[in-house]
């Protein structure tokens, strides 16, 4: 996974904004970077060490999405507990890889000490880790994922793991035969496929898989809408798969205004709001991430590197099968892993 150190900055450069000028949900870098949120926040702590005058920047896809909103809170957290006096700066992307390439460029001019991102997509990211390794700047990468390049520790979600067991419960919900659909994260997202085809195995001797949308904004907006295309198109369907929060909550949305009550809604990711729809029957279970939990171990790997050490290179944590048998039993575990922001 070494990068090619001859080549020239700009020829990389180059190649992200092509990519990123790719995605038809993403509006032009110049207004992107203007609406990007970054936040400093001076951390303070108990732990031995003195982390004074040292900085991380945490580059994170959008704040929108509640998924990174729980993360960002692990990562503060974590470097409030562990590394008392570091800066953590937080830099919103607004889902778009040139402003994402614009952020870390920021953190290099500002001198950072080390760097946690979540990539908007995993081919962008490697032009990230290239001015990164250029800089002398160590990265850990806390979801998503890259194609390539140099960053000391990749904390992963099981996402095809945790994919399949929800697929194999939604089959065990089901009869043989029933068609089902997905409402997909974007597929130049290596989580999204993973996800993908995690389900599908789950499903595969039992259900028959219609089709798929694939999501650019991954918001509710594009649940309910899809959902609506979906249904209309699919009129026999009997589940669909959201693969994030709050897509799962427009598409109990779409499903509510219809009065159809014979389509089930499964997801990714968790929320208070996903919780609740799990417990009044609205979604039948989704696989529940740790972002929480996964923003601390990105601090833990990206101190242990600062500190002298070596760090696990791959770390996957696993998803919770959350439903409506178990959603009393779990819900503590999930607002420490999971749902816990401020």
């Amino acid at each position: 996974m070494k990068t090619n150190k001859v080549l020239l900055w700009g020829i990389v450069f180059a190649i992200v904004v092509q990519l990123a000028a790719c995605g038809s949900g993403n509006k032009d870098s110049t207004s992107q970077e203007k609406t990007s949120k970054n936040t400093s926040v001076e951390t303070s702590g108990t732990s031995s060490g003195n982390y004074n005058g040292k900085s991380i920047a945490y580059l994170t896809p959008s704040l929108d999405v509640p998924f990174w909103c729980y993360m960002k809170h692990g990562i503060e957290d974590q470097a409030k507990n562990t590394m008392p006096g570091v800066k953590v700066t937080v830099y919103d992307s607004k889902d778009n890889a040139n402003t994402q390439l614009a952020n870390v460029q920021d953190a290099i001019t500002n001198k950072v000490d080390g760097i946690v991102i979540s990539p908007t997509d995993s081919a962008s990211c490697i032009a990230v880790l290239s001015a990164a390794e250029e800089a002398g700047i160590p990265v850990v990468i806390c979801d998503i994922g890259t194609d390539s390049g140099e960053y000391v520790s990749f904390i992963s979600t099981d996402n095809s793991g945790g994919a399949k067991k929800l697929g194999e419960y939604v089959a065990g919900k089901l009869n043989k035969g029933d068609e089902i659909a997905q409402i997909a994260l974007n597929q130049a997202r290596k989580n999204g496929v993973l996800r993908k085809e995690g389900f599908e195995e789950g499903i595969k001797e039992k259900l028959k898989e219609v089709d798929f949308r694939q999501m650019e904004k991954v918001n509710r907006d594009e649940g309910l809408r899809y959902t609506q295309d979906l249904i209309t198109s699919y009129p026999n369907l009997k589940c669909i798969f959201c693969h994030s929060e709050d897509p799962s909550m427009g598409a109990v949305t779409a499903l509510k205004e219809i009065n159809n009550d014979k389509c089930k809604i499964v997801g990714f990711d968790c929320s208070p709001e996903v919780v609740e729809a799990i417990k009044s029957g609205d979604i039948l279970a989704t696989a529940a991430q740790q972002p929480v939990f996964m923003g601390r171990t990105a601090v833990d790997c990206l101190k242990t590197h600062l500190d002298g050490g070596t760090p696990e290179k791959e770390i996957s944590v696993d998803t919770l099968l959350v439903t409506q048998d178990n959603i009393n039993d779990v819900y503590d575990k999930l607002v420490e892993v999971a749902l816990t922001d401020k």
